[in-house]
This record gives structure tokens, C-alpha cells and sequence, in this order.
């Protein structure tokens, strides 16, 4: 008993310690407004499976538009934590959750729609190693996404830069750091330099 009272406080200590860091990575990547992490969950495990979160249409694996947010607070893939987080959106706050690999900083931002109940909205994916089912990922050029999911249609959005996939059924947020800002707004899926980076996967 007195051990695993000593082992909680050790374990919230420890915590306690890394969620201001774990707030400013997820402002970073999702370019909004983070009021900070609440509560974190955990299922313990070694070495978890980035396969599993195979990014497709409507899902990610396991995660699908529209499934309850209770249903994934209640299944915990093993080896992965869950961190409350709350972002704020078009000027209103809203609860999302931030799904990653223990003991690593990137993961997946679970964005939730709130009516009778809540069920997932956008599902954000911000871990290098989760990919496509053709490969595309974080880092990938964009050259390598029109070839590998062709381009609708390139546009400013909330989320920020981003070239839609109407076939793949998702969005690439792409990286703007090395472009002219004041041509961004000009460019066309045709236009769009062939080394930009992808920063972000959007599925919705």
C-alpha cells in the first residue's frame, strides 16, 4: 500500500512537470489558441505499434469520424496516453484530446462536436510515423502527395495551408516557412513548389 501511494506521487510529480511542455507542442502544430492540458490517462505497454494508425477516409486507424469520444476515452490503445486539452475555436473554447505515444511529444489531435453527445469532428495527425495507406506522412513533399493522392484544390483555412484530397478523403496541411507569404494566397495545385512540406494530415 505505502508503495503505490509513493509510486502515485512520483507519477504525478512527473506529470505535473511535462504538461506545460506538452501545451506548447500542441499550439505549435495546430496553430490555435491552447489553454492547456487537465487530466491525462495511461495504458502501459512497450514499444506501441505505429501501424495501427493507418491514416484513411473518414479514420485512423480505430478512430472514426463521428464514433463516441466515450468509446476512446474508455479504449486506450496500450502504450499510448490521452491528455484533456482545450483549444480555442472561431473565438469559443472546445475540449480536444491529444492521443501520443508514451514518453513522446507528437501524436493525434481528436477534436470532438458536442450536441446531445459527443462524438469525434477532426481527427489532426501530427506523429511523423503514422502514415497513409500510400505512404504519405509528416515530412512527406508535396510532389509525393499529388502523386500518391491528387490534389482538388490548395487554400488558407483555419487550420492553416492546406491541399485537399477530395479522392483520399483528407486534408494536407502544408508547411509555409520556406514560401513567399505574399504569393501563398495565389497558389494553385499546379503552383505549389514540389519540396513543401507536409506538417499536418486533416481527416474530417
Amino acid at each position: 500500500m505505502i508503495r503505490n501511494i509513493i509510486y502515485a506521487i512520483l507519477l504525478g510529480v512527473g506529470m505535473a512537470a511535462c504538461l506545460s511542455q506538452r501545451e506548447e507542442n500542441v499550439e505549435d502544430e495546430v496553430g490555435e489558441s491552447s489553454v492547456g492540458p487537465m487530466t491525462e490517462t495511461t495504458q502501459n505497454t512497450i514499444n506501441p505499434d505505429p501501424a495501427s494508425f493507418v491514416i484513411q477516409e473518414n479514420r485512423v486507424g480505430e478512430l472514426e469520424i463521428g464514433a463516441p469520444i466515450d468509446s476512446l476515452l474508455n479504449q486506450i490503445p496500450a502504450g499510448y496516453t490521452i491528455t484533456d486539452t482545450t483549444l480555442m475555436q472561431e473565438g469559443n473554447q472546445s475540449t480536444a484530446y491529444l492521443l501520443k505515444p508514451q514518453n513522446q511529444d507528437k501524436g493525434i489531435l481528436i477534436e470532438q462536436n458536442c450536441t446531445a453527445n459527443c462524438n469525434i469532428w477532426r481527427i489532426n495527425v501530427m506523429h511523423p510515423e503514422f502514415k497513409t495507406t500510400r505512404g504519405i506522412g509528416i515530412g512527406s513533399k508535396y510532389s509525393e502527395v499529388q502523386q500518391q493522392h491528387p490534389i482538388s484544390t490548395v487554400t488558407l483555412a483555419d487550420g492553416g495551408f492546406v491541399a485537399v484530397s477530395n479522392t483520399a478523403g483528407m486534408s494536407f496541411v502544408l508547411d509555409t516557412s520556406e514560401l513567399p507569404q505574399n504569393r501563398i494566397a495565389s497558389y494553385t495545385p499546379e503552383t505549389v513548389p514540389a519540396n513543401t512540406l507536409v506538417k499536418r494530415i486533416l481527416i474530417y
